[in-house]
Order: C-alpha cells, then structure tokens, then sequence
C-alpha cells in the first residue's frame, strides 16, 4: 500500500535522489569539426515523420553529428537532449530525465504528477498520455536521445514504443543508436513516417576527410593518401580520426601510411598503441585508468590516481582529443567516447591486470563522499566490493522507493553473485520490501522465505533504522501480504511490540495493521490505529504514511457513518498530498474520495475516483485493496444502472477476494453488490410506502425539507417523520445514504 513507500528518515535523506544534469547536455561544436551538411539537410523536420533514427556501430560520428545539428536548429525552436545510460532502464529515471530536458528548453511544460510520484506501473497510462497533452500546446520542438542502444527490453522501452505512437506531430524524435530499436520500423518506412540515416552514410567522404586531415589538423597529407586512407578505413570516422591522432605524433608520414596497409585486419588494434604513445607518461596514465569512469572530473581522477593536478590534464586534452567529450560549458565534466573508453579499457587490462577493479573502488569511494549514491553502487559493483555496495543499498533504498526508483534497486541486488544473496538477509530484506512496493509478489514472497532459511537472526539493529531482522519481517508480512488479513494483523501487532513506541518505523507499523483491521470490519479498533499513526508522521515527513492514515480513517468514518468526519479526513489528505508536491501517488486517496463524492449524490464522479484507484491496484501486488476498489466500482455502477458493466467489476473483485487466504469483511460486501438489486428481498414493514417514495424523490434534489414540504403542499414536520421513517425503513442514516441506496434497490 502507499504507506510502504515512505521511510523513517530526516528530511534531507528523504528528498528525490538527484539527476545527473550533465546528462542533458549536448557535445559542444569543436574546431576540429567537419560540417556534414549533406547528411544535416536529412535531419530537417519533414510533415509526418514521427521519427528519425541515426543508426551505426561505435565511432560512425552519430553524437557529433547531432550535436552540430541541435546548434542549427535552436535558434528556430527547441531542441531537447538527453544521453541515455543503463540506469535509464528504470522507467521511472527514464522519464524524469526526459521530463528534465524538455524543461530545459520548455520551460512552460507542466505535469500534474512527474514519474517519482506515479510509479513505473502508472508512466504510459498518466503521465505520457499528459506529457504529449503539454507537447501539442508547447508546439514545434525536437528531441534527441543519444545512446538509445543502451536502454534493455522492458517496461522502459514499452514506454518510448507507446510515446513514439502517440507523440505530436509537432515533435521531431530523433534516436541516436547503435542498433535497430524495437519499433515497428517498416510499418513506420511503409508509411513514410520514418528517416533513416545508415552507417554507409555517415561515413567520411574523399572531400570531408580532406577537410579534417588538412584543413583541420593541417597534417598536409597528398590528395593520394588522403584518398588512400578513406579507403582502408571504409570512411569510418573514428578510424580516420585515430590515423589521425598517430600521424600527428610521426615525422615520417608518408612511411606510416605504407605500414598502415592492408594487411592490418583490425584498424583499431594497429591504430591504438600508436596514439597512446605518442602521449606524455602522466595523461597516458590518466587516460587508461580513468577509462573506467563513466563521466570525469579533475577532483574524481584525482582520487581515482591518488595524485594532483588532473584538472590541467583533463583540460589540455580535451583541446587536443575529439575522443575526449566536454558535458558542460565550464569545463568541469567530461566523458570519452564510448568506443574510445572501450579501447583505453582493454589495454588497461592488458597492461596492469586487475588494477581495474582497485580504481573502481577509489571512483566508489569518491562517489560516496560526493553524495552520488548511483554510481558509487555502480562502482562497488563493478570492482566486486559486494560488502561495500551491499553497506549502501541496505542504508539508503528507501530514498529510491520514495522516487518509485524499484527497478534501479532490484538491478542493483540482481547483480550480487546468487550465493552472496542467499547468504545475506539484510540485502533479502532490501529485495523482500521492493519486489514488494513493485507489485513482483512471487519475487518478494521467495525472499522472505529466504530470509526464514536464515534463522537464528543477528539480534542488532539494521542500517535502515529498524531494530531488528525479526521486526523488519515482522512489518512485511504486515503489508495485507497476499490478503492473509488476520495473519497481517498478528505480524503488525508483533513488528509494533518489536519496534517500540518511538520508532521511526511505527507509524508504518501503525498503518499497516489499520488497514488490515479496517478490511476485516473491526473500524473502532483500526481507527485507533491510523489515529496513533498520523501525527508521528507528520513530526518524522513521511508524508505518505500521513496521508494513508487520515484516508483510511476516512473510510472508517464512512462505515461509521460520521459524514462530515469523512469528508473532513478526505480533504485533510488531499491538502497534504499537494502541500508536499504528492499530488498523483493517491492509491487508496482515490478509494476516499470516491467514497466521499458518493455520500454526497455524485455518482459519476465518484465512479472516476474508484475507476482510478482500480487501474493502480491491479499493478499493485495486494488483492484486497484491489478487490475494495472494484466492489466500490461495481456498487456505483450498479446504481447507475450500468448492469453489465457492474457485473464484469463484481466478477473480477470475486477473483482478488477469492485469492485472498483471509479476505476479512470484503466477502460479505462483494456478496451485497453481486445480488441484484430488484431481487434483494425487503420485509413489507420495510416497503417504502407511495408518499415516502414521493418524498424520496424530492431529496434527491437541492430543496430543504421545509422547501419540500411547500412544494408537496404538506408541513414541515411532516415531511420530516416521513424522512425518518425512509432512514429507517432504508437502514441508513443520512440524505445522502438514503439516495444512495434508493439506487441500489432500483427504487429511484
């Protein structure tokens, strides 16, 4: 439920985990640069395009291109960039930093709810169909993701597929990658709606290799060798650019060229020493140990070499190296490109073997020290220093589940080698919890049984903030896990006794088990509970958990039939949820609300707010709150007269309740909405009579009862002992009740 994504944690520990802002940046022209304005003039905006791909292996001059392209094309309209990576493959991380570049350039651009509230389950049925709502009214604009290759199968590529078949035609997609991406492309190509330029274009020409060689590295080459070299390299721009980067550093150029002949299967492999060595000792050794690092600065090489002065290095480098990439315009940041990273990386290996694995752990450690927790895991991991990257998945994954970050921590421990998890339950526990809050229920069922295995547990507390492994278990298979709800409230009431009064875990432990207690019909007692939890919440931020406890005791008033309480509580959660910016993650918010709007006559909207609230429980893992949400769905509809669609509600909340080992009082309210209402029977005594009808009628409109007693020609008091008696007769205890079930009985 809502609650579990919020943690026990300061303020400062619990703001959004920070994007990396270099990421936006496009590469900046260099003079070395060639304009390519044969392939430029392909870039150009056509009518019913609805994408262009760049595709071509490594070093065919895609992120150039682009980024000479991107500086023409501004001065016309935006054009947003954005350099993918691995941990893209979180949708979640995906989709903020695409929200973030178009930011960038589209200031204007709203979203009610950004994807670190809404979850990854919620990215293509909220907020992209919004997003492309806000690209239509911003109007002409281009955005370019480089390195698409880089994101895997998945919910992340799903979701760009869903974005490219429903973008504006105002917006010009373009993908930089090194492969084919998995999009309908000849349906796409069938329909003139794509532009593709290919490897075989994007290579040098005679005359743009001309112009690199002499014009820009004035190497002073004969038109011959020139030509000579477009042939052996095939064009392929980063083969021409190491030639180049080797013939800078010989006397003897025309002798170069002969050795480089034909007989060198792989250009790279002769081309690499030779531009290598042609460097001082000390940027050599920066550039082969630094490989390792996805983006560099001169304090992070610093650390990385255990020496001084790398500022000066990085900075005369990338004056001298296309192969060197700036990611700011201060100088500050810089990357190698890919291929050449890839090469530095493998004569690293072959030269000092296994020291990889020690600059990994000095790039973690700095990381660390920086407050850049990604890629300080990334570097733990990558060195093998599974104790380390195990210390800081364990202390800060719920900084990730409060941005709907659970794919990037299950990557994460997925990484771990399968006898190191098995053996840890602390890192089970992390696993448990986020398979848990993704909805992967045989995924976190299997680590808490994992976790089972292990005992007897360590008896010291955990770097999360609970007191023990047992109380952390206990709280998990508090979470309604799988609808056992008395099992859940037993294990909520046993993690509360763990935790103690004070913990900054027991408003968690508090809501849980009033949620569980709510669904099993004991309302006094799960009031008690939410109650205990609210303000506990609010003093500690866990901003979610408050709004989870003043909604459940919303619903409680409801049951309780304490009308004003209820809308009160409702309203209470929905000011906090958009005092703190939440505005989106209202999974059980919606269940109150639409609870509220129907206590009040208003049935279509209340509809709205249960149909929401069904489309985020089914992603969610937890059969009750899903089976609460149709059967409120299927009451409403119900009453609307809205038969087939009621039952096909009333069929799918049977499922959920009937997968529930406990199902609580959720049974015997489904079993109500699945009676139809003309065959439910009443006692005669409690047949409404014909002036009763009348009269009932006449509250469902605005008209006091005094109002309606002028209209219908009858006294005040009247009018009020007939009102009393449909209550009674009708079992409720409001107006509103009354029209609500008027509906339900067919009545109205």
């Amino acid at each position: 439920m809502t609650a579990s994504n919020e943690t026990a944690q300061s303020r400062d520990e619990t703001r959004p985990v920070p994007l990396v802002m270099t990421k936006l940046h496009a590469p900046p022209a260099r003079k070395q640069t060639v304009p390519r304005d044969r392939l430029l003039e392909r870039l150009r905006p056509g009518p019913g395009i609805k994408v262009t791909i760049v595709a071509a292996p490594a070093g065919s001059g895609k992120t150039t291109l682009l980024g000479a392209w991107r500086e023409l094309e501004r001065p016309a309209r935006p054009v947003a960039w954005l350099s993918l990576d691995e941990g893209d493959n979180d949708p979640v991380v995906l989709w903020s930093y695409v929200l973030a570049a178009l930011r960038s350039q589209c200031p204007d651009l709203r979203v009610s709810a950004p994807p670190e509230v809404l979850g990854s389950a919620r990215i293509m049925d909220r907020f992209l169909p919004e997003l492309v709502n806000e690209l239509i009214a911003i109007g002409d604009a281009a955005l370019v993701l480089d390195d698409f290759h880089r994101l895997g199968s998945g919910l992340a590529r799903d979701s760009v597929a869903w974005f490219v078949d429903h973008a504006p035609s105002t917006l010009q997609l373009v993908l930089a990658t090194r492969s084919d991406p998995p999009l309908p492309l000849g349906a796409m190509r069938a329909h003139g709606e794509l532009v593709e330029i290919r490897a075989a274009e994007l290579g040098f020409t005679t005359e743009e290799a001309e112009m690199l060689l002499n014009d820009r590295l004035d190497l002073g080459l004969e038109p011959g060798s020139v030509n000579d070299l477009v042939e052996r390299t095939e064009g392929w721009p980063a083969g021409l650019y190491l030639a180049a980067l080797s013939l800078q550093a010989v006397e003897d150029r025309p002798a170069f060229l002969t050795t480089f002949g034909a007989e060198s299967r792989n250009v790279v492999d002769f081309l690499i020493g030779e531009v290598l060595e042609a460097h001082d000792t000390a940027t050599l050794t920066l550039m082969l140990r630094c490989s390792i690092l996805e983006r560099l600065c001169g304090s992070l090489c610093d650390a990385v070499l255990e020496q001084e002065g790398s500022d000066e290095l990085l900075a005369r480098l990338s004056h001298s190296n296309l192969f060197l990439l700036p990611l700011d315009d201060r100088g500050t940041w810089y990357r190698f490109h890919h291929l050449f990273a890839q090469l530095l990386r493998v004569e690293l290996e072959h030269r000092e073997p296994g020291l990889a694995a020690t600059l990994h752990r000095r790039a973690s450690a700095w990381h660390r020290e920086h407050g850049s927790t990604d890629e300080a895991i990334e570097h733990a991991l990558e060195a093998g220093a599974f104790v380390e990257a195990r210390e800081l998945i364990t202390t800060t994954w719920f900084q990730y589940t409060q941005v709907a970050r659970h794919a990037t921590v299950v990557t994460w421990i997925e990484r771990f080698p399968l006898e190191v998890r098995r053996q840890d339950p602390h890192l089970l526990l992390v696993a448990a919890w986020v398979y848990l809050l993704s909805g992967q229920r045989d995924a976190s069922g299997a680590a808490i049984s994992a976790v089972e295995r292990l005992r007897p547990f360590d008896p010291g507390p955990l770097p999360d903030g609970f007191s023990s492994i047992e109380a952390d278990l206990a709280l998990l298979q508090g979470f309604l896990t799988w609808g056992d709800l008395r099992y859940a409230v037993e294990r909520g009431r046993r993690a509360a006794e763990l935790e103690g009064p004070t913990s900054p875990w027991r408003p968690v432990t508090d809501v849980a088990s009033g949620w569980c207690l709510y669904l099993l019909g004991e309302f006094l007692e799960a009031d008690r509970w939410f109650a205990a939890a609210t303000q506990p919440a609010l003093d500690l931020e866990q901003w979610r958990v408050a709004v989870s406890s003043l909604v459940g005791r919303s619903l409680v008033a409801e049951a309780l039939r304490r009308t004003d309480e209820q809308s009160a509580l409702a309203a209470r959660a929905v000011a906090l949820l958009q005092e703190q910016r939440l505005e989106g993650a209202d999974t059980e918010l919606s269940i109150a609300l639409g609870a509220t709007l129907e206590s009040r006559g208003d049935l279509e909207s209340a509809l709205a707010s249960f149909e929401r609230a069904v489309a985020v429980h089914r992603d969610s893992g937890q059969p009750p709150l899903l089976a609460l949400a149709l059967i409120r769905q299927a009451a409403v509809l119900r009453a609307l007269d809205r038969e087939a669609e009621a039952q096909a509600a009333a069929e799918e909340a049977r499922s959920a309740v009937d997968s529930c080992p406990d199902p609580g009082i959720l049974a015997s309210w489904l079993e109500d909405v699945e009676r139809p209402p003309r065959t439910r029977r009443r006692n005669d005594d409690d047949t409404l009579s014909e002036r009763e009808l009348v009269v009932l009628r006449a509250l469902t409109g605005p008209l006091s009862e005094r109002e309606i007693g002028r209209e219908l020609y009858l006294s005040h008091n009247t009018i009020h002992t007939h009102t009393r008696s449909i209550y009674r007769k009708l079992g409720v205890s409001s107006r509103n009740e009354a029209i609500r079930r008027g509906r339900e009985l067919g009545i109205l």
